[in-house]
């Protein structure tokens, strides 16, 4: 069908157009809705068509050589258009594609064929000299696909072209990808953050600890009999908080649980001054017996004038390395349920008195706390030294026989 235009359009009747359709669109009922976000895909593609048509003007008549003879159309389109070097980059390749492969121009400016889809294609398939080889043998079949595959699917089916035309390459990115492995332990404000990239080989190694993990979580929670759910080994929380939490929250909870515990109470790991690796936890006596009470006012005044302030709180730290973090009474309460504790005294300077034997029974009055703040046990263990008149309680995760002290 040809349309007659007695006076050229412009971008302002694209833009009456939409502001009119904006107005209509809170009256749609929602099958029309639905039937005008299929058209709005359409019509998104052929405005990126567009879009590359104007890049390729603009690359073939050299405009930017106007105010810079030394510039080039990429730095032109970031410049001028407020865009980064990628998308410039991006626009330039589906210009230069548009002209190589009019199968892919006709594809977007019929509307078939998204912009993000048609990136993806071109990114891929013309990414190296073996690709480029072949690939316009292959292009109506990739705008066939694109119309019945999102866009992730899209890039596994070019991934698995691309592996079956250029498998060199794709052996040489699963390399240059583990050579990208990293972990990173961020200690923030309030707890540690885990920063990590892992190549497919090691990253399905993770993926696999996990899953089992998780379904380990969820067997341990399913009711035992009528009216009874089995505990979670949540340290500090039970097995409803468990259910409840988010996903990530809930994969947080297996790795520490069904990965960590085990590998450090398994006593595999190299001890460090004797000492196999746990975590130790130290506490003034008198904030264990009153978690939610303040301080004298002047007491932390004195306290803060003498530097001896690291004395009346309560720390956390790994007996395998170095640093130490502040944590609150209440959490020591939940360590406490599984802990071995050990009473240090020491002076007002941290010189330690008195050290008193390490025991699994937990004082009464911390037992009455957590009978009252779950009836769940914790799965957590512990073992260590504290300082001034301090219960301990450390070693989350210690073997059963653990070293006679631990500092």
């Amino acid at each position: 069908m040809t349309i007659q235009v007695l006076s050229p359009v412009t971008l302002d009747d694209v833009d009456l157009i939409v502001d009119v359709l904006l107005d209509q669109a809170h009256h749609l009922s929602g099958a029309d809705a639905s039937a005008q976000l299929a058209r709005v895909a359409a019509t998104a593609a052929k405005l990126s068509a567009y879009r590359v048509s104007l890049v390729s003007t603009i690359e073939s008549s050299q405009v930017w050589r106007e105010s810079d003879p030394n510039a080039t159309a990429a730095s032109f389109l970031r410049h001028e258009h407020v865009v980064d070097q990628r998308e410039a980059k991006a626009d330039l390749r589906a210009a230069h594609s548009f002209t190589r492969f009019p199968e892919l121009e006709r594809a977007c400016r019929d509307g078939v064929l998204s912009r993000e889809k048609m990136d993806l294609i071109v990114s891929i398939g013309l990414r190296t000299g073996p690709r480029e080889a072949v690939f316009g043998e292959f292009v109506a079949l990739f705008v066939d696909l694109a119309q019945r595959l999102t866009l992730s699917q899209l890039r596994r089916a070019m991934d698995m072209w691309a592996d079956q035309v250029d498998p060199v390459t794709l052996a040489g990115d699963d390399h240059d990808a583990h050579q990208r492995r990293e972990l990173h332990i961020h200690h923030l404000g309030d707890g540690i953050k885990l920063d990590a990239f892992f190549g497919k080989e090691q990253g399905m190694r993770v993926m696999a600890a996990l899953n089992g993990a998780l379904d380990q979580q969820y067997r341990s929670r399913q009711p035992t009999t009528a009216g009874e759910t089995a505990a979670t080994h949540t340290s500090g929380a039970t097995a409803a908080d468990t259910v409840t939490a988010s996903t990530g929250a809930q994969r947080a909870d297996a790795f520490i649980n069904a990965i960590i515990n085990p590998v450090l109470a398994s006593g595999l790991l190299p001890i460090c001054g004797g000492t196999p690796a746990t975590v130790c936890v130290t506490i003034p006596f008198d904030r264990l017996q009153t978690p939610g009470q303040p301080a004298d006012s002047t007491d932390v005044a004195t306290r803060m004038s003498q530097n001896t302030m690291r004395h009346h709180s309560a720390t956390i730290r790994a007996t395998n390395g170095p640093g130490d973090a502040l944590i609150s009474p209440h959490t020591v309460l939940q360590v406490s349920c599984d802990a071995t504790i050990q009473r240090v005294l020491i002076t007002p300077a941290g010189k330690p008195l008195d050290i008193g034997r390490r025991t699994r029974v937990i004082p009464e009055h911390i037992r009455t706390a957590l009978a009252i703040r779950d009836a769940a046990a914790s799965s957590h263990t512990a073992t260590g030294p504290s300082a001034g008149p301090k219960a301990t309680t450390s070693n989350i995760g210690a073997t059963a026989d653990p070293p006679a002290s631990t500092t």
